[in-house]
């Protein structure tokens, strides 16, 4: 009897920094700013907080914390407490040579997803939604042509709210592409969904050793870059991850071949309608995949392969009918700077 299971080790290098959000952050008064070092530390609470109250340091510390401008380090210097001492509640460390200074105001830190022993991974379900978006994006770049009523439908789609808005329309996109599994008669079903036939484990956990702070940047197509008041800790460029990936032959008919060939073309895509727009975006090097917080709209949509770079003017309208009204005065997407 053939094996209907194929399984792969796959290894993913991260070119950039690469930040899942645990959903949690670090106060700015509660990690420490080591400037000779360009370190970032950030202390387990609770031995940090054992040891205020055995060295009848709390008042002090609730005071610093309530109404004191000045940042934890300099708090720490103020009471006299020896980095040996300190040291000893770290729980890690960051590097953070591009992202803080004693000039700039100190800002909370998101903090990148790890696992019950403080690890760091990348989910699995991370890693499949991103080649989930690849696969369809890919299969819409490779049939543009052929697609001209999706693009008119899109085009005249109603807004009748941000709930909602253009799930149809993407959802008939999805089914042309994936709904392959024929477990149903009615293609429409989920069950017919050839992408449960692929499974993603949770990359291999490493040491958060390899994670350094990020600070955001928004670069314009001029140049102009804007640094923002976001720290992120990523993983650190370089980095590789292992998954192990199994491919149930009886939903997915696609070989590991087809999925590298999907991430190539999707990149092309995404070099041709938006990194070659800015003096500093990334070249293509072979099967690129984004992924994580801040990689953009871009790269966790199809609307670019569907409508290719005239495909600015649609996006700018569906930003501006899901974006709440505050962000979008303040990003502006109704504004084509291409």
């Amino acid at each position: 009897m053939k094996e209907y299971l194929k399984h792969y080790r796959a290894t993913l290098t991260v070119l950039g920094p690469l930040h899942i959000s645990s959903g949690q952050t670090v106060g700015k008064k509660e990690y420490i700013f080591d400037s000779e070092r360009h370190t970032v530390f950030i202390p387990k609470l609770p031995l940090m907080y054992q040891w205020i109250l055995r060295n009848g340091k709390q008042e002090s510390f609730e005071d610093f914390m309530l109404r004191d401008k000045v940042d934890f380090a300099a708090w720490l210097q103020r009471e006299r407490i020896p980095r040996k001492v300190w040291k000893e509640w770290t729980d890690y460390k960051l590097d953070s040579t591009d992202a803080v200074s004693d000039t700039r105001s100190k800002v909370e830190i998101q903090t990148y997803i790890k696992d019950p022993y403080g690890m760091v991974y990348i989910p699995g379900s991370s890693l499949k939604g991103a080649i989930r978006t690849t696969l369809l994006g890919a299969a819409i770049y490779r049939n543009r042509d052929r697609l001209e009523r999706e693009r008119t439908g899109i085009r005249a789609a109603e807004f009748k709210g941000r709930k909602g808005y253009l799930a149809k329309e993407y959802a008939r996109l999805e089914e042309r592409v994936f709904h392959t599994a024929g477990r149903s008669e009615k293609t429409q079903d989920k069950v017919n969904d050839c992408m449960a036939g692929l499974r993603i484990s949770d990359s291999k956990p490493i040491s958060a050793d390899c994670l350094i702070l990020c600070r955001k940047q928004d670069e314009m197509p001029n140049g102009t870059v804007k640094e923002l008041n976001i720290l992120r800790e990523c993983i650190r460029p370089g980095t590789k991850l292992e998954f192990h990936i199994t491919i149930d032959s009886t939903l997915y008919k696609g070989k590991r071949e087809n999925i590298l060939r999907a991430v190539r073309q999707f990149g092309e895509c995404y070099m041709e309608c938006f990194s070659k727009k800015f003096s500093s975006g990334d070249s293509m090097k072979g099967a690129m995949l984004y992924l994580g917080g801040g990689s953009g709209y871009v790269s966790k949509t199809v609307t670019y392969p569907l409508f290719g770079e005239k495909g600015v003017e649609i996006i700018s309208k569906i930003l501006n009918n899901t974006l709440p009204s505050k962000l979008r005065t303040q990003h502006r997407h109704g504004v084509c700077v291409w």
